[in-house]
């Protein structure tokens, strides 16, 4: 299959695409890779007046809610915020192109363990990294829908979970925790379950679960983190 083609059945066949890629060849897994670099890079594009007013409205209110700050150190830091602001971004570009890659070699390896240690199967990390980076085409969709939500709302914390509710203050471990939890999240893992148990020839049910509540652990770790630094700059 076309690698369009096989972007296009990982929302209506994923089995199918999961089954063409099962055995490892660089190719297979450069080309999702490439396509998730190219969506963080437009996606940066589309927002990146909203992502800088976003990120120096946060760190000039971390750094006036810092009490141990005197009122001249509070000055110099926001000074040089602006100074960095003003000239071009380089490192928020090198992050959009490389987030989506980084994070799919890091699920790979969350994907290797629990389909090696926790289900006792035998898979190689090439052929887990073919299976995660396709289903990670399912950011494509979610930055169709979320990047005019950002732009309309003009903000960053747009959200398709629990984080609608809004429940707990800003940086607090429940709200944290609850925004993390979204439908495009879940999707992911499940696809990612699906094809584990191709590669694994087996049910995909332990694969979700196991996936699933690795992948939970993690969110309670980031919401802990968030929490725990919000509390140190509060």
């Amino acid at each position: 299959m076309s690698f369009i083609t096989n972007i296009i059945n990982v929302y209506l066949a994923p089995s199918k695409v999961f089954k063409s890629v099962k055995d490892f060849q660089w190719k297979k897994a450069l080309i999702p890779m490439l396509v998730l670099a190219i969506v963080g890079v437009i996606s940066y594009w589309s927002i990146q007046d909203l992502a800088n007013d976003f990120g120096y409205k946060k760190a000039v209110s971390t750094i006036e809610n810092m009490d141990r700050l005197t009122d001249q150190q509070k000055a110099e830091q926001i000074q040089k915020i602006d100074d960095r602001m003003s000239g071009p971004q380089i490192s928020a570009w090198i992050a959009s192109a490389l987030g989506g890659p980084i994070t799919v070699l890091f699920m790979t390896l969350i994907a290797l363990l629990v389909g090696n240690t926790f289900t006792g199967g035998h898979a190689k990390y090439g052929q887990l990294l073919n299976i995660t980076a396709w289903a990670f085409m399912i950011n494509i969709l979610e930055t169709v829908i979320k990047i005019p939500l950002m732009l309309n709302k003009w903000t960053l914390e747009v959200y398709t979970g629990l984080g609608v509710l809004g429940i707990g203050a800003k940086g607090s471990f429940i709200n944290s925790l609850l925004a993390g939890i979204d439908i495009f999240a879940i999707w992911r893992i499940v696809l990612i379950a699906m094809g584990m148990g191709i590669v694994y020839n087996k049910k995909t049910q332990p694969y979700a679960v196991g996936m699933l509540v690795a992948w939970f652990v993690l969110k309670l770790i980031g919401a802990g983190a968030s929490s725990f630094l919000g509390g140190l700059t509060g």
